[in-house]
């Protein structure tokens, strides 16, 4: 793409080289603890056959980066739907800089032959809502965010919950107990379809299995003995997954279901506890999650936990002609 003059913002194309520290500064100014300069780079370098994806930076006088935008299309999305993503330095707001960056973003999903853009922007921002309702975006789904402080978290509350389970004909294990093995691997990746596609906020798709390897099974947050599992005999029917990211010594609940027909006994809220007590293992200090307002049975199991509510995200989408 060519570097382009827009007044007095220039427009290019994100340099790994010296943007990275600035990017993810700008997005943890609205979604703290989220970026760091290995994880932006482990998603720049990752090559996935059918990925479009492009990253801008906006500079003005005296500011190298005031402002990013990011147009991705990952392949097991729907045809058509593309996530856009666009954050300006508060300091820098009101000046065009938001507008032009969504200009060009647009721009280049339309080329790409876009028929959905998809993004974000947190619940307690009314303003960055009013930008992207002021571009024909609208509200598809409602995104709680929640943390438990790992260093209060009283675990003897719930003593007796994963040996119940247990003496119920339940069996956990993690991706580590087993060898993390492709034929391992490759369950693992089953029952995270199921589960995906089962969430109310799925949109009716998940990456392949090869994908799924690269992604998850290769990024920097991932640990074998974080991939938690629930079987009745052979078979696996709840996940419980927990990412550890060590420059925020933070954890994650990336993903957290139990197939329907073994609902109502508990197991989830294990698979729960066990991804809290990994999470301690690693030294985290804090765990997060996030939940589709829709998920009451999710949503309940995280107040039970304590789970403290944080600002949540809504997730907006704009049809294209």
């Amino acid at each position: 793409m060519e570097i382009q003059d827009v007044m007095s913002i220039r427009i290019r194309p994100v340099d790994p080289a010296t943007d990275l520290a600035r990017i993810a500064e700008l997005t943890n100014a609205v979604h703290p603890d989220t970026a760091t300069v290995d994880l932006l780079r482990e998603d720049l370098a990752r090559q996935l056959d059918g990925r479009f994806m492009r990253s801008l930076v906006a500079s003005v006088p005296g500011e190298p980066v005031a402002g990013y935008a990011l147009v991705d299309h990952v392949p097991w999305q729907p045809a058509g739907r593309f996530w856009v993503w666009i954050t300006t330095d508060k300091r820098w707001r009101g000046q065009g800089i938001g507008s032009t960056l969504f200009a060009q973003a647009l721009q280049l999903a339309t080329e790409q032959h876009a028929t959905i853009l998809a993004t974000q922007v947190r619940d307690d921002q009314p303003e960055s809502l009013a930008f992207a309702e002021r571009r024909n975006f609208h509200l598809e789904r409602h995104i709680f965010e929640s943390v438990i402080d790992l260093a209060t978290f009283d675990e003897v509350r719930f003593t007796g919950v994963v040996e119940d389970a247990k003496a119920s004909g339940i069996r956990f294990f993690t991706l580590a107990d087993v060898g993390n093995t492709r034929e391992a691997l490759h369950k693992l990746w089953e029952v995270n379809y199921r589960a995906v596609l089962d969430d109310p906020a799925s949109t009716g798709s998940f990456s392949s299995f090869e994908d799924f390897s690269q992604v998850v099974g290769q990024a920097s947050w991932f640990d074998p003995a974080g991939q938690i599992m629930a079987a009745d005999g052979e078979t696996i029917v709840g996940l419980g997954a927990v990412g550890y990211f060590a420059k925020t010594r933070s954890a994650r609940n990336m993903i957290t279901g139990v197939e329907r027909a073994y609902r109502g006994r508990h197991i989830a809220l294990a698979l729960k506890l066990l991804g809290i007590c990994y999470a301690k293992t690693k030294g985290a200090l804090v765990i997060r999650t996030n939940n589709d307002s829709q998920n009451a049975p999710m949503l309940a199991i995280n107040r039970k936990l304590g789970y403290r509510p944080e600002p949540g995200v809504y997730r907006l989408i704009r049809q294209l002609a």
